[in-house]
Order: C-alpha cells, then structure tokens, then sequence
C-alpha cells in the first residue's frame, strides 16, 4: 500500500515536472545562442545553497536555540533556500535551451569535433534536466510547509533542511555539481574567459 502511494505520488510529480517543462517551452527564448546565455543567468550562490544542507549547522543551530527560535529560524532558512533554488532552476532552463540549440546545429555533421560538440551539449541538457526535476520537487515540499497554518507549526517538528539533500534519489549537491561540471566542458570550446564568465554566474 505504502509502495502504490509512493509509486503514485512519484508519477504524479514527474507528469507535474513534465507539464511544467512544457509550458516553460512554448515561452523560450528563441535560438539561444552563447550571447544569450551568462546575460540571463542569475546569481546561484552555490557554496551558500550546499552550506543550508549542512546536517552540522542545523543540528547545532537547533542545540543551541529554543524551539520558537529554532522555528523562526529555519522558517528564514526554507525561505533562502527557496529562492536559491528559483534562481537555479531558471538557470537550469537558460543551459537546457543552449544545450538543445548547440546539439541541433552538429546535427548531421561527420566531423570528430562537431560529433563532439553534440556530445558535450547533450550530456548539459541531460544535467540541467536532471537538476531542474529536483528543484521542482523540493519546491513543492518547501512550499507545503511554508503554506502550513501557524497552529501546525507547534503540532508537528520543523523540517529538517538537509533531508533535501536527496529527493527521489536525486542529490542536489551532485547534481548541481555534474550541470557545472557539463556547462564547463561545452563553454570551453569557445573560450576560456566564456567558461568562467558561465561558471562564476552558476
């Protein structure tokens, strides 16, 4: 039984991902080309967004404070949290667009360099995909608790920031990792000032 719930609520999220993406796309930005890439990305503050999963800082945070403290402050917490991941998700959309841009213009070239280029722009777009499923869905569970009424707060614990870590076997830290990781393979065959003009954006 528990099995069927998880199984649906899993289907359920990965048709609302699905229609998401969908609409994202009847509003992309056409033919993004590297121009049009670091101008749209917005500031992720990656090394902040990994420290708010940190089990060590919220555990000694939550000795330290008292409960309504504590509270507070990880309500203030889900709340930067959730606009690290906006931003993230926006830049994951911005890379997947350029990714499926730079794969349909090797399209049908024989050369080693242009089979390479598709290869490289793929592996982005399957990162940036992989990185925007994981965002949508721990969205979803930040914003359940921040819609929750103040009478529930006192009846259930806060949420514990680094559970998020890992949403349906997805790790945030190594996927954001394996997207910058993809972002930098393809940009470097530009340039070196592009790639780390993208990489300090990310």
């Amino acid at each position: 039984m528990m099995f069927d719930l998880i199984a649906i609520f899993f289907v359920g999220g990965l048709l609302l991902f699905a229609g998401y993406t969908a609409l994202q796309f009847r509003n992309k930005f056409p033919q993004r080309t590297i121009d049009d890439v670091t101008p749209f990305l917005r500031p992720a503050e990656a090394n902040e967004f990994s420290a708010l999963l940190d089990p060590a800082l919220e555990v000694n945070f939550r000795l330290r404070l008292s409960p309504p403290a504590f509270r507070a402050w990880q309500r203030k917490r889900l709340h930067l949290l959730r606009e690290y991941l906006l931003r993230m998700s926006h830049n994951s959309l911005v890379l997947i667009e350029w990714g499926n841009m730079e794969a349909a213009a090797q399209e049908g070239k024989d050369s080693q360099q242009c089979r390479q280029r598709e290869l490289l722009a793929r592996e982005l777009v399957q990162a940036a995909t992989e990185f925007k499923l994981y965002s949508l869905l721990a969205l979803i569970k930040i914003r359940i608790w921040l819609v929750l009424p103040s009478p529930l707060h006192f009846l259930v614990s806060p949420p514990s920031l680094p559970r998020l870590r890992t949403v349906f076997g997805i790790s945030a830290v190594n996927s954001y990792t394996r997207l910058k990781t993809a972002a930098a393979d393809l940009s470097h065959l530009y340039s070196f000032d592009f790639q780390q003009d993208l990489l300090a954006r990310l």
